[in-house]
């Protein structure tokens, strides 16, 4: 019987960043109120882009945010467009 490999990367879906956030005593809404933003901003940020919200929980989790949401940000955290992706994978200006 073969043995399964753990993975090596930790996968950040909305659940365990919202778990981490709680973990170190804190809340969505208080990582708003640090940086000065909306609520709204950050909750929005683990269910549909919003970069400021999705920079504010990367910073205070002190991790790169193209971790935390590979989807939206490049290794080199240049943000991905995914509407303009579409447009040109499609061949149209």
């Amino acid at each position: 019987m073969g043995t399964m490999q753990m993975p090596t990367e930790k996968v950040w879906d909305r659940h365990a960043i919202k778990a981490e956030i709680e973990r170190k005593g804190h809340t969505l809404t208080s990582i708003a109120t640090s940086y000065g933003m909306p609520a709204q901003t950050v909750r929005n940020a683990l269910d549909k882009p919003s970069k400021s919200g999705e920079i504010a929980i990367a910073k205070f989790l002190g991790m790169p945010v193209h971790e935390l949401f590979p989807d939206r940000w490049t290794k080199d955290n240049k943000r991905i467009y995914p509407r303009c992706n579409k447009i040109n994978s499609a061949g149209e200006v």
